[in-house]
């Protein structure tokens, strides 16, 4: 299993339990796939499929993390506070804000999923990679908004599963 499919596993089963507990499913994965990424049923034979992303604070956030990116070690901080120092950068330039940068990031990233057609019965997942565990509730009202006005292929939702894996949030 390569780095991309572990993520979506382990964002997928979190997710299905979690969905299973809210909704008072028994949805189970039957099968891991490209598009969308995950088929369910339940004993019923009930179908529920759902594409998973990510989305991140900053750009390179996610690379980061997987440690193919170095703008967020100590010596990155260093350079950067050394530039604010001498009028070269923005003190706040690496500053995130949910009501601001984090909420136009997810939203990015889901206007790019909803120019797909994955067929019915399917979900977006978006897996929120930040460890600061924002509280999505806060923003949801606004990413609706944006939303709203677009063409929604996922007729079972759009959600976010939280960084720590405890929480969705239903967007649509």
């Amino acid at each position: 299993m390569n780095e991309k499919e572990a993520i979506e596993k382990a964002t997928a089963d979190a997710f299905i339990e979690l969905y299973n507990r809210e909704m008072g499913t028994s949805f189970s994965i039957v099968k891991r796939s490209d598009a969308p990424d995950i088929r369910c049923e339940d004993p019923k034979g009930n179908i529920f499929n759902f594409e998973v992303t990510l989305t991140e604070d900053r750009p390179k956030d996610i690379q980061a993390a997987l440690g193919r990116s170095d703008h967020r070690n100590i010596e990155a901080l260093r350079q950067h506070l050394a530039d604010v120092r001498v009028g070269k950068a923005n003190p706040l330039e690496r500053v995130s804000c949910l009501q601001g940068n984090v909420a136009d990031m997810i939203v990015d990233r889901i206007l790019l999923k909803l120019r797909k057609d994955y067929g019915t019965n399917v979900a977006l997942v978006v897996h929120d990679s930040s460890p600061v565990s924002w509280d999505w509730d806060l923003v949801l009202d606004h990413i609706k908004s944006v939303l709203s006005q677009q063409r929604n292929p996922f007729d079972k939702g759009i959600w976010i599963i939280s960084f720590c894996k405890d929480r969705i949030f239903r967007i649509v």
